[in-house]
């Protein structure tokens, strides 16, 4: 994998302490000033000394993409140096130190908008090929004419504005510096931000975060597949990075920084496709959160999901494709002053359409993939590419399939935790393959824990493109819901199950069981009970004993009883009378269904608690 860093490359502004990774940051308490003595700093040197060493690992250069290995990413470990700099040995704060200074190298050649500097010679040095000789190397020639592209679609087409300028650093005034060397494999660049200025002169709003930086290339792509394809992204990639610190440098997500600028890559170079090896992120695991981010990082599988924010450019190729690449721009502009998802929030009202409603969309159009307008608003125009990429690099064709469920009449369950991956976690989706010989059914999505909100979708398309839509996102306490009429059987039919979130939620994952059953079945949402007839329980939730509280015309008692069975549909109870209480302080906690049967036929099903 590529790993592209934005770190900090000095401290001035009266000593600013102020570091920028591919993260959000407080704007507080940016780093730690804690003594390394005691024996949680050793632990911590240790662990930030194997997460350093992992990062810049040869196995995780370009051509070694396809070996399995856990990923990390050098911006972040970077980071969390600079914030806890004063916990690290003394050894490793030099290590750090290493990656702050500007080289020093003997040649200088401006564009109209950029200085890059250079070497001829030693083993920075780029390769000396000048076919014109005008006594610059060619290699630099090209560099220049991609970077000066880059600036004009970026900046005059797409309408961002420029990074502050940096002063007299790297020797001129008003040229945005490139230093090309020899980097550790396995980096294609990266971005050091340098000092807070507070407003960019550069725009006509006032920003309060603005920040100068200093952007790295290599002085070769060798082993990074197509070396001029390789360059070419790099430099829509990082230089995207310089122009997001124009805008705010503090707050900021892996997220928005690592999405937006791999997605910049396919807006400036749309064949070059470097970024597809990042697709099997967010379809490969669409129920990890697609803003997972370095605060994350108490998952125990923080390791396996560090790609996700590099993979999450796919939600902005989205975005950008069905409402407008101004879209994204105007989040930009709107992260001047707003938290991350508000401002992307009325970025998307600016197309009358709210972020939650664009995610839901997007969950839709990883599982259709189609390119056909007739499939609006689940489109992509490159939707086949993504097909071939991925049966060709990961063995499926579409967004990662959970489970399958097939309905043939009678009642049905899915548990989320004994038949899937027990993985559901903000901003997610995980995808159910719907098999039936029905034309209708209810479906109902059952929470383990009754404080989250999860949601669900049926989906049904066609050959021809055509999309069909029903869902539910509840409330807080709530199950989700659908009553599904009229499926044509002949068509594709997925139940995807998802969350939204809130800035803060965690990397928690949720669990439910997806029921499916008969519309004509009472089974929780519509009673037979009779219009002078009354079931319920006692108390819910419940910790020692269930009763129950009733009416009946018919005072034959021995006619009702209850049936519980489980959120898997495993009997507990059967054939117990209503009017004798049933003790619960063994069963596990969890939620239960109670089934009141009358002559042994269903009649009305409520839903227990058992603390």
């Amino acid at each position: 994998m590529k790993f592209y860093s934005i770190i900090k490359s000095k401290i001035k502004l009266s000593s600013l302490a102020f570091a920028f990774g591919i993260i959000g940051l407080s704007t507080t308490n940016l780093f730690a000033q804690n003594n390394s003595s005691n024996q949680e700093d050793i632990v911590f040197s240790q662990k930030w000394e194997e997460q350093l060493n992992h990062a810049i690992s040869p196995n995780h250069s370009h051509t070694n993409r396809s070996e399995k290995s856990s990923h990390s990413c050098l911006s972040l470990v970077l980071l969390e140096g600079k914030r806890n700099k004063k916990r690290l040995t003394s050894r490793l704060q030099k290590v750090l130190e290493t990656y702050d200074e500007r080289p020093e190298l003997d040649f200088a050649e401006n564009s109209e908008h950029f200085r890059f500097h250079y070497d001829k010679t030693g083993t920075d040095a780029v390769s000396s090929t000048d076919a014109n000789n005008n006594d610059i190397p060619d290699y630099i020639e090209f560099m220049i004419s991609e970077f000066e592209n880059v600036y004009n679609k970026e900046i005059n087409n797409l309408g961002f504005i420029a990074p502050p300028s940096d002063g007299n650093e790297g020797g001129e005034q008003d040229f945005y510096d490139v230093y090309v060397t020899n980097l550790q494999q396995g980096l294609y660049g990266y971005v050091a931000p340098e000092i807070i200025i507070g407003d960019n002169p550069n725009s006509s709003a006032t920003e309060t975060q603005a920040s100068t930086s200093v952007l790295r290339m290599r002085n070769n792509y060798e082993g990074f597949g197509l070396e001029n394809d390789a360059l070419r992204v790099t430099a829509a990639h990082e230089f995207f990075h310089s122009i997001q610190l124009g805008y705010n440098a503090r707050t900021p997500s892996a997220f928005a920084l690592e999405g937006s600028a791999s997605w910049m890559e396919e807006v400036i170079y749309p064949r070059v496709d470097d970024n597809f090896q990042y697709l099997e992120s967010v379809l490969g695991s669409p129920d990890v959160a697609i803003n997972y981010d370095f605060y994350d990082d108490d998952d125990p599988n923080f390791n396996d999901f560090t790609t996700q924010w590099y993979g999450s450019w796919i939600f902005f190729q989205y975005v950008g494709e069905n409402y407008g690449k101004d879209v994204v721009r105007i989040f930009w502009e709107n992260m001047r002053s707003q938290a991350e998802l508000e401002a992307f929030d009325d970025a998307l009202e600016t197309q009358n359409i709210s972020l939650n409603t664009a995610f839901e969309d997007f969950f839709v159009a990883n599982v259709v993939l189609s390119a056909n307008s007739i499939s609006s608003p689940f489109v992509y125009a490159r939707a086949a590419d993504y097909v071939e990429y991925l049966s060709q690099n990961i063995d499926y064709e579409t967004v990662r399939i959970e489970g399958e469920m097939n309905y043939l009449g009678s009642s049905i369950a899915w548990n989320s935790s004994s038949q899937g991956n027990n993985r559901l976690m903000r901003f997610s989706a995980d995808y159910i393959k719907l098999d039936t010989e029905k034309e209708e059914l209810n479906v109902e999505i059952t929470p383990t824990n009754t404080s989250n909100q999860i949601g669900v979708q049926f989906v049904s398309f066609d050959n021809n493109g055509e999309v069909r839509v029903l869902k539910n996102y509840p409330n807080i306490g709530e199950n989700a819901k659908i009553e599904v009429e009229n499926i044509d059987l002949d068509n594709e039919k997925y139940l995807i199950i998802y969350r939204l979130g809130t800035e803060n939620d965690d990397f928690t994952s949720q669990q439910y069981t997806v029921h499916i059953y008969d519309p004509l079945a009472p089974l929780g949402i519509e009673d037979n009970l009779g219009t002078n007839n009354y079931f319920n329980i006692a108390s819910n939730p419940i910790s020692d004993n269930l009763k129950f509280i009733y009416q009946f015309e018919n005072q034959n008692l021995e006619d009702y009883k209850v049936n519980i069975t489980d959120v898997l549909g495993r009997k507990i109870i059967q054939n117990n009378s209503i009017d004798k209480s049933i003790p619960t302080s063994k069963w596990a906690k969890g939620t239960y269904f109670v089934t009141l049967l009358y002559n042994q036929k269903p009649i009305a099903v409520r839903k227990i608690i058992v603390q």
